[in-house]
């Protein structure tokens, strides 16, 4: 069983989450919040007002940062390198 939520968590990128650990940004060392993608219902809504994520919006690839930093208002990938739209 516990190799089985091991699987399951890091296969989610949930990792970070379960253990309780912070992401901080590579550039500032500030706390990056994962962008949500998707219609945001009235808890996520209250969260992006907070500052505690980011709304995304609707449009998915493969390529969408995971991760916004306030401070510097910089996107991440999910490994951490800096989000460049102008390559997209």
């Amino acid at each position: 069983m516990k190799d089985d939520l091991w699987n399951y968590l890091v296969s989610t990128d949930n990792l970070d989450d379960f253990l309780g650990l912070e992401v901080k940004c590579p550039n500032c060392n500030s706390k990056l919040v994962e962008i949500i993608y998707g219609r945001p219902d009235s808890i996520l809504m209250e969260k992006a007002r907070n500052k505690e994520v980011l709304l995304g919006g609707c449009i998915v690839s493969g390529s969408t940062p995971k991760y916004h930093c306030y401070e510097c208002n910089k996107n991440y990938t999910k490994d951490l390198d800096e989000f460049n739209e102008e390559a997209e």
